[in-house]
This record gives structure tokens, C-alpha cells and sequence, in this order.
């Protein structure tokens, strides 16, 4: 009888899991990539600064300049402060029109698939349509205040609330449709129990998407619409009027920073929701 081969316990060993990093090893991770591109985006700056001719070096204020002229200055950081809310104001009004009518029209077109076909077409042109060419339409329409800026801060975010939604309940295991089925379940049931929830990892990042682009759209709207309390977008337009160029960076920076600061809140807010149960939270090593 031929013997029974040798077996290595080696083989079998335990492999050692690896241990999480520690609070300062995971904040250095997290802070270190954006910090070194921060530092190449500013000494692109300053090359590009540098090799401006001097009398056209103004146009491009250094860092003292800044400091000196704008950020350091109280009234200038007040004048930030309330344009920035004037901005957020612009911006979530227009996300109180265009989630709830974006979202409705994702699940009618989920519910009913004819509606897909006549529906969808129409939002990849109005998402290809660009805003300058239609803003003579929403000044006659709107006039000049508030509305058309809403307006435009929709149209800016609309897109990804129906699209992404829609992708999310397609992408629902058709084994759990089956279930709900077999048990006599609503269709609304359906939706609200398994739709929903299979759906909101990919609706999350049509909402981080959106409501970065929401400031976007609220500062350009101002850009064309100088009626009424103005916002950021005012403030760009008065501060290269007067020359006065260190306010104009600072207020493309407020705006800049109010940008990330929504997109992380709802990356934070999605992953909080979704880290127990879905992989798109997951944190990376």
C-alpha cells in the first residue's frame, strides 16, 4: 500500500489579521495626499504668478497680498459670512426643487418603463443644454430676483437625483422582487421595503454630487441675476469692478470651501448610514 503524503502543519497556520491603524497613522493617511496637492496646486500658482509680467501681477494677488487686503480684514470676513449665507440660501432652495421632482420622476420611471424611454432622452438634453443659452429665456419668464436663480441652482442639480435613483431600484436583486412577490406585496411595499433601501448607497452619491454643484449653481446664477441680496457671486463681480482682486480670490475661496464642506457632510452622513450593512462605506487601508 502506498503511504498517505506527509501533511505540512505549516500550511495550515493562522493567518495574522491585520491590525487597524492607530488614530495618528489614520489621520496622517487621510490628511497627507490632499495636503501634498494642495502644496503642488499652490506652487503652480505661484510659477504661474511668477512668470506673469509685473504689470499684470496683480491679477494674481501672493499670499500676503491675501492676508493683508481680504482675510485678515473684519469687515471683509463679515461681508463673507453673510454673502455665504445669502449662497446657501440660493443653493438649498434650489435642492428643495429639484430632489423631490427628481426623485418622483426616478421611480416613475422605474414603475413604469415606457415612461424610461419617453422620459430619459429629455433629461440627457437638458443636462447638455448650457445655462448661458437659456438665461435671456428665464429673464423673461422669471425677471431678474430670486426665483431664477433657484432656477438655475435646479437645473444644475437636477440630473443625478433621477438617474442615480433609478440605477439604485434597477439594481435591485430580482430573488428579493421574487419574495415580495410570492407574498402578495404592494408594489408600493415593494418600493418603500427593498427599493429605497437597495437604492440609497447610489442616491447618496447623486446627493454629494448635487449639492457640491448646488453652490456652483447659486454662484453662477448670480453672475447674471445682480437683483436683489447677492451672495458670493455678487460679491466676484463687485470686487473685479472696483480691481479689488484679494476679495475676489477670497470669495472664490468661501465659495471653494463651501463646496467640500457639503460634499463631506454627505459623505460623512452616508457612510455613517451605510458602514453596517453596505460596501460602498467601507473604509480603505
Amino acid at each position: 500500500m502506498s503511504r498517505a503524503p506527509r501533511i505540512n502543519p505549516e500550511r495550515f497556520a493562522p493567518v495574522p489579521v491585520e491590525q487597524p491603524p492607530g488614530p495618528l497613522r489614520a489621520f496622517v493617511a487621510l490628511m497627507l495626499p490632499p495636503v501634498l496637492m494642495g502644496l503642488m496646486l499652490l506652487g503652480l500658482y505661484a510659477w504661474t504668478r511668477w512668470n506673469l509680467p509685473p504689470h499684470r501681477q496683480f491679477l494674481m494677488p501672493s499670499a500676503g497680498d491675501l492676508w493683508a487686503q481680504a482675510l485678515s480684514r473684519p469687515e471683509v470676513l463679515a461681508e463673507l459670512w453673510n454673502r455665504s449665507l445669502v449662497t446657501i440660501t440660493i443653493a438649498v432652495t434650489g435642492l428643495c426643487v429639484s430632489i423631490p421632482l427628481g426623485m418622483a420622476i426616478g421611480i416613475v420611471m422605474f414603475r413604469f418603463h415606457v415612461m424610461e424611454r419617453a422620459v430619459f432622452p429629455y433629461l440627457v438634453a437638458l443636462q447638455s443644454i448650457p445655462i448661458l443659452a437659456i438665461i435671456p429665456l428665464i429673464q423673461s419668464a422669471l425677471g431678474f430676483g430670486f426665483m431664477p436663480k433657484v432656477l438655475i441652482v435646479a437645473l444644475f442639480t437636477f440630473f443625478a437625483f433621477p438617474t442615480t435613483l433609478l440605477l439604485g431600484l434597477k439594481s435591485l436583486d430580482r430573488g428579493i422582487l421574487n419574495l415580495f412577490r410570492l407574498q402578495g406585496a404592494s408594489w408600493w411595499a415593494m418600493l418603500w421595503k427593498a427599493g429605497l433601501p437597495s437604492a440609497a448607497p447610489a442616491l447618496f452619491a447623486g446627493f454629494r454630487i448635487s449639492t457640491g454643484m448646488a453652490i456652483i449653481g447659486a454662484v453662477t446664477s448670480e453672475l447674471f441675476f445682480l437683483a436683489g441680496k447677492g451672495g458670493l457671486g455678487q460679491m466676484l463681480i463687485n470686487a473685479k469692478t472696483d480691481f479689488k482682486y484679494e476679495q475676489m480670490y477670497a470669495a472664490l475661496i468661501a465659495s471653494s470651501a463651501l463646496s467640500i464642506t457639503v460634499y463631506l457632510v454627505f459623505t460623512w452622513a452616508g457612510n455613517r448610514l451605510f458602514a453596517s450593512w453596505h460596501e460602498s462605506a467601507a473604509r480603505r487601508g
